[in-house]
């Protein structure tokens, strides 16, 4: 007995469908743009400005941008910040971020959907554009929003070139591969799982093409060595261990805390999530398994061994958590398709992800990464036509804050006196600086010449990337300004 042809309104259900898929995610796209430009607002924080500096005060030239051998000189971003001129409005610097932060969320989305077009794409769009950490680091005028996103756009160039053959595929690949290097040095992490999932198609017919893509970004990759990492200065930070590094980074992937009897918990699902999805991945496709498992686990493990940093932050695996989020939106959608049950349970694991990591995002917004120009225009307005003299406990980072901020606010008349050089009857103001579950500062300090201070205002921020500010004035000046 023949089988009947598929109806008209079978085909009508599906076309509509596709097209609520399809405008759904364009939705999820604006929102997501909307939200990283919302996010871009606020007071440069102190690594933006460090990177605007070095434009202004060392790279006389676009050629010497690589010759500035410092971590913080992300050289990618450093060009983009010499393009738009050191003159410019702040949020200006974190534009081609945001834009480049909000394509990566379409990409995401592509590379997911090539193992299922509508579950794993919808759910990558939606993990990625909710992502605490991918909006934070995605709106900043750093290196980390444009890593991300050659990281994905030269994986999934990659994915084509292997799938149709297409030379311009390869191509795209090479150079999108090679800015990732250039965009930051993490870059390392996505590209070893790359070449490793190339040496796995060796027998594919596209092989000799995928090799030939290589020979680009690993001259890169060698030049960058030669000329630019050897001898490279590292900032400094607070310090940390990989143990901790680690924690707060799979914590904060699933919205969590940075620290604190919750982070390990939160940590937990995280990578319990991560491991079930790369199992289940395995089972399925070996050597895409092997390439998100090398980029996600043994890289970043690898570096963490054998240099024994002791400068370990989220932001430096913002790479692996990219892949791993896209290995979640993998499991994700297989329970959407498994019934009831494992839909129930997708829409658990959203929720709980959109809220928590929802919560990080709302502080962003409403706080910022510090609140430095405000601060720094009360101190002028209390000035009343004096010129006023400004130490602090850290004078890198915050005389440079206040160097940057002073001329934008007409704050001549603050002077910011090196530790060094601050005389015996101390200055007018004293700026302290610390991050989030620091001590609460006392209400009165003194300095070294016995000078008394008091606390006269405090500026917080709610960032990862920030630090609190308390002014302190001292006390000969209280009543005579």
């Amino acid at each position: 007995m023949p089988r009947p042809a598929p109806s008209n309104t079978d085909s009508t259900d599906r076309d509509r469908r596709s097209r609520s898929i399809r405008y759904g995610g364009l939705v999820l796209l604006v929102a997501a743009g909307a939200l990283r430009l919302a996010a871009a607002g606020g007071d440069l924080a102190i690594d933006e400005i460090w990177s605007w500096w070095l434009v202004k005060n060392a790279i006389g030239r676009l050629a010497e941008v690589a010759s500035v051998r410092l971590d913080n000189n992300h050289i990618f971003n450093t060009v983009v910040i010499y393009a738009l001129g050191p003159d410019v409005p702040g949020i200006w610097y974190r534009i081609p971020g945001v834009i480049a932060s909000t394509a990566t969320v379409w990409l995401g989305s592509r590379i997911a959907a090539r193992r299922d077009p509508i579950a794993a794409g919808s759910t990558a769009c939606f993990l990625i554009a909710g992502s605490y950490l991918m909006i934070l680091y995605g709106t900043e005028a750093r290196g980390y929003t444009y890593l991300v996103l050659f990281a994905c756009l030269s994986w999934l160039c990659l994915l084509r070139a292997e799938a149709a053959g297409r030379r311009s595929d390869a191509i795209a690949f090479a150079a999108s591969a090679s800015l990732g290097f250039l965009a930051h040095l993490t870059f390392v992490y996505c590209y070893a799982g790359f070449m490793i999932w190339t040496a796995c198609k060796y027998r594919s017919p596209r092989f000799r093409t995928l090799l030939a893509a290589h020979v680009l970004p690993i001259a890169t990759a060698v030049s960058l060595y030669l000329f630019f990492i050897r001898g490279m200065e590292i900032g400094g930070g607070r310090k940390t261990t990989p143990l901790s590094g680690i924690v707060s980074t799979l914590s904060l992937i699933a919205g969590g805390p940075v620290s604190g009897d919750l982070a390990p918990i939160a940590a937990l699902g995280a990578a319990v999530l991560i491991a079930w999805g790369l199992i289940r991945l395995w089972k399925q496709d070996r050597p895409l398994a092997t390439c998100y498992g090398t980029i996600i686990v043994l890289v970043p493990s690898a570096v963490l061994v054998s240099t024994g940093h002791s400068l370990v932050y989220p932001r430096y695996f913002l790479v692996p958590i990219a892949f791993a989020l896209l290995v979640i939106s993998d499991l994700i959608a297989g329970w959407w398709r498994s019934g009831r049950t494992g839909q129930l349970a997708s829409l658990a694991v959203c929720g709980v992800y959109l809220v928590a990591n929802g919560g990080w995002t709302v502080r962003l917004l409403d706080h910022g990464r510090g609140d430095y120009s405000r601060a720094i225009a009360w101190i002028a307005s209390q000035a009343q036509d004096r010129d006023q003299t400004v130490g602090s406990d850290h004078d890198f980072r915050n005389g440079m804050i206040l160097d940057y901020y002073a001329p934008r606010l007409g704050a001549s008349r603050l002077h910011y006196v090196d530790q060094e050089d601050v005389p015996r009857h101390g200055t007018d103001w004293m700026i302290l600086h610390d991050f989030d579950g620091d001590a609460a500062r006392p209400r009165a300090i003194s300095d070294g010449y016995g000078n008394l201070y008091h606390l006269r205002g405090t500026f917080r921020h709610q960032s990862l990337t920030g630090f609190n500010w308390w002014l302190y004035r001292r006390a000969c000046t209280l009543n005579n300004p």
